[in-house]
């Protein structure tokens, strides 16, 4: 069986797959912009004016503190700090670069931040009732909500971590997560001002990452990673806060969403007893496969908007993937059975919040 050759045009793969990432990033931030003064709204109604806000919601109240306390840049420096520790005690040289690695991110971060909340300007939830702002430079306390800092260096610090120690990735990333949405129920920051310091953190940490010589690969697959980031909360908040689409058009959705569901899984399922399931072939297959899946899960919230972004992540995701050659066999078969499980796993709780969980939050 002949194995797939690389691409012969990695610079037009690179650009797409680039371009598919920024499309993607646009469709989400478009969309996730809309939950901006409905969350900011529902918080507010949830807190009390004290002489300190105070949520009356017990593991909201409990997030906002908790969230805050661990995305402070000191504490977040700490662990970098740590970590430089332990690797110099124990003699771990890459334990030390790891640790290099996140105080570069953390670094990056902050200057992009900080740097950004000033030259954007826009203002903290607690000072816009009507949903309307406009962009002008400001260096006012009040006027920096954009992007939020706390979570741009949580995201840049997890996907350091992440990258570096795969096993302990989930835990680093669902932190970060934790982190940020701790400044939205704390009424800090707008959802967007969230999602943004994410994308910032995560490509931080891609380039921090990699050697000054790879920046431009680092820089796209972080791309990549930040559509998917953003296009995955932009995909669970709808699902969460709208029904399904009624009439006809929520049935083609519905049924290109079971179809391609059926064909990623149909594929992927018989990929595995053929002989050659570690052939490069069948790593674009695996990759053919998983895709389908996911542009399923996207049709089946039945809104145009989602399905969109997220076809833009496969597109930058097939890209990306034509610039690679297949990988060893060997190496597919140490990963194929967690990997199997984990998206196993997810898919079936994809699918648990489509079904069950469909219009639960209290607001659109």
């Amino acid at each position: 069986m002949n194995i797939p050759s690389q691409s012969s045009n990695p610079t037009a793969s690179s650009l797409a797959a680039a371009g598919c990432s920024c499309l993607a990033l646009a469709l989400s931030f478009y969309g996730l912009a809309r939950f901006d003064l409905p969350i900011t709204k529902y918080v507010r109604s949830v807190t009390i004016h004290l002489p300190w806000d105070q949520l009356t919601v017990p593991w909201m109240a409990f997030t906002s503190d908790m969230g805050d306390w661990i995305g402070q840049g000191w504490r977040l420096a700490s662990v970098s700090l740590f970590l430089l520790a332990m690797g110099w005690i124990f003699e771990k040289p890459i334990i030390k670069r790891v640790a290099i690695q996140t105080l570069i991110a953390h670094g990056i971060a902050a200057l992009l931040a900080n740097g950004m909340k000033h030259l954007i300007g826009r203002p903290r939830p607690k000072f816009v009732h009507a949903g309307d702002w406009q962009i002008s430079m400001s260096w006012a306390s009040g006027l920096d909500s954009f992007p939020s800092g706390h979570s741009t260096a949580s995201f840049a610090i997890a996907t350091v971590l992440a990258k570096r120690f795969p096993m302990w990735g989930p835990l680093c990333l669902a932190i970060a997560v934790f982190v940020g949405v701790s400044r939205v129920l704390r009424g800090s920051h707008f959802l967007t001002d969230v999602i943004g310091g994410a994308v910032l953190g995560i490509l931080s940490g891609f380039v921090a990452s990699a050697s000054f010589t790879q920046w431009r690969t680092s820089l796209q697959e972080g791309l990549r990673y930040a559509a998917i980031a953003a296009s995955s909360a932009f995909g669970v908040l709808w699902t969460l806060s709208h029904q399904i689409e009624d009439g006809i058009t929520g049935v083609a959705y519905i049924t290109l969403g079971v179809a391609s569901l059926a064909s990623g899984l149909w594929s992927r399922t018989g990929m595995w007893f053929t002989k050659e399931r570690c052939s490069g072939l069948n790593k674009q297959q695996a990759t053919a496969s998983a895709l389908l899946l996911v542009y399923g899960l996207a049709a089946m919230t039945t809104s145009p908007l989602v399905l969109s972004a997220v076809g833009f992540v496969c597109l930058a995701t097939w890209f990306e993937s034509c610039q690679r050659g297949p990988e060893p066999g060997e190496s597919l078969v140490k990963r194929s059975v967690l990997w199997e499980s984990a998206m196993m796993g997810t898919l079936l709780l994809a699918l648990l919040i489509l079904l069950d969980a469909r219009g639960v939050l209290p607001f659109p």
